[in-house]
């Protein structure tokens, strides 16, 4: 198990294992006369999960939003089914000193008093422990910029809205940032970062689209000041014209987020309110006609997204956008809970490891990792 990871209980659950005495997999529901429960694993980032958490579900509740993972323990040592699926040491847990983070936060707070952006970051490093809200104190890597307060999709596994039993895990941003509070920001993190990164789209707030002309203008802003460094939005590419717009603004790469290339699967977990699955592959195109790099966001749940028809999908999905890179990305959400909204019967699973074959296999130009990419690393 790697450094950075968490082990949690599931309550509610109990453990399935192997017994090798008797050839069978069996539930246990007691150890040496006490109750136990299911225990799983969070990877840290870069890791991607192959399999979910093996248990029996005894008493419902819907999970937090975490990515369950199996995990056993053999010879004194956690172990868990997971790979390591980026190579880039971003976001390891070793590179964030907490004391550093708190002393730079003071600073920035006292020289820029009167941007809400700075003080909604520091909360999302302090108590939400947010890497990249920290990188952006630290003054490297990916850095975020949250500005939207509302969206039009209601994602099963959004981490700041929540319409069902399950409690999101941050609280959104709930002011508008002016134009020339984001502009700040961005311009100290692009010009003094190393490997300079900004984000819109976060998970403390809703579609950045929907907010496209202010970032625009944020955009021109900052570029009349330096060239340096990358401009990137997480979206769910739902408006295509607004896509347009931050492409003429001078943005540089777009991230799009799936759970599944099939519109009908989609929708059952983005549930899109007044946009189509068809408006987010004009998205890409439109991006791709303005030479931005495009990589997909692609929530991976085992058993759903290594399912021969999914696999099969997303083949013709890379061949038809020409996107530049898939990230693979741990769905937070309860299993049992997705498994409900998802199709019934057997899928067919063929692996998580045999769905990153074929997809290196038939795309060997394709970038694939976990993290977003500085625009020198494009090519």
């Amino acid at each position: 198990m790697p450094e950075g990871s968490s082990l949690f209980y599931l309550p509610g659950r109990l453990p399935l294992g192997f017994n090798p005495q008797t050839n069978k997999i069996e539930i246990l529901p007691n150890f040496r006369g006490k109750k136990v429960y299911s225990v799983c694993a969070f990877p840290p980032p870069a890791y991607l999960r192959l399999y979910n958490p093996a248990s029996v579900v005894k008493n419902r509740k819907v999970l937090p939003l975490w990515a369950y993972t199996a995990c056993g323990f053999f010879r004194d040592k956690f172990y868990i089914t997971a790979i390591r699926i980026d190579k880039r040491v971003r976001q390891s847990p070793r590179f964030y000193n907490n004391s550093l983070v708190r002393k730079e936060i003071k600073l920035i707070l006292r020289t820029y008093p009167h941007n809400r952006l700075y003080r909604h970051l520091s909360n999302c490093a302090l108590n939400y422990n947010c890497l990249a809200a920290k990188n952006l104190f630290l003054k490297r890597w990916e850095a975020p910029l949250p500005t939207a307060r509302f969206c039009n999709a209601h994602c099963l596994g959004c981490l700041s809205h929540q319409d069902s039993d399950c409690a999101p895990s941050h609280q959104r941003i709930n002011f508008k940032p002016a134009v020339s509070e984001i502009a700040e920001v961005m311009a100290n993190h692009l010009m003094v970062a190393r490997e300079a990164i900004v984000s819109f789209g976060q998970g403390c707030e809703g579609e950045p689209l929907l907010e496209a002309e202010r970032i625009a203008q944020s955009i021109e802003k900052v570029r009349r000041k330096t060239s340096r460094g990358t401009i990137n939005m997480n979206t769910n590419a739902s408006i295509p014209k607004k896509v347009e717009v931050l492409c003429k603004a001078g943005i540089d790469s777009f991230r799009v987020s799936l759970n599944s290339p099939q519109d009908k699967f989609y929708n059952l977990y983005f549930k899109p309110a007044g946009y189509k699955f068809s408006q987010v592959i004009e998205s890409i195109a439109i991006a791709k006609k303005y030479n931005k790099f495009v990589s997909v966001n692609l929530f991976v749940f085992p058993g759903f997204t290594d399912s021969a028809q999914e696999i099969k999908s997303l083949v013709n999905f890379i061949k038809n956008t020409g996107i530049d890179m898939i990230q693979w990305r741990n769905l937070n959400i309860d299993p049992e809970h997705y498994k409900e909204i998802m199709p019934k019967g057997n899928l067919n699973p063929q692996g998580i490891l045999y769905l990153l074959s074929v997809v290196e296999e038939k795309f060997p130009y394709l970038k694939m990792g976990y993290f977003n990419l500085p625009k020198e690393q494009f090519v």
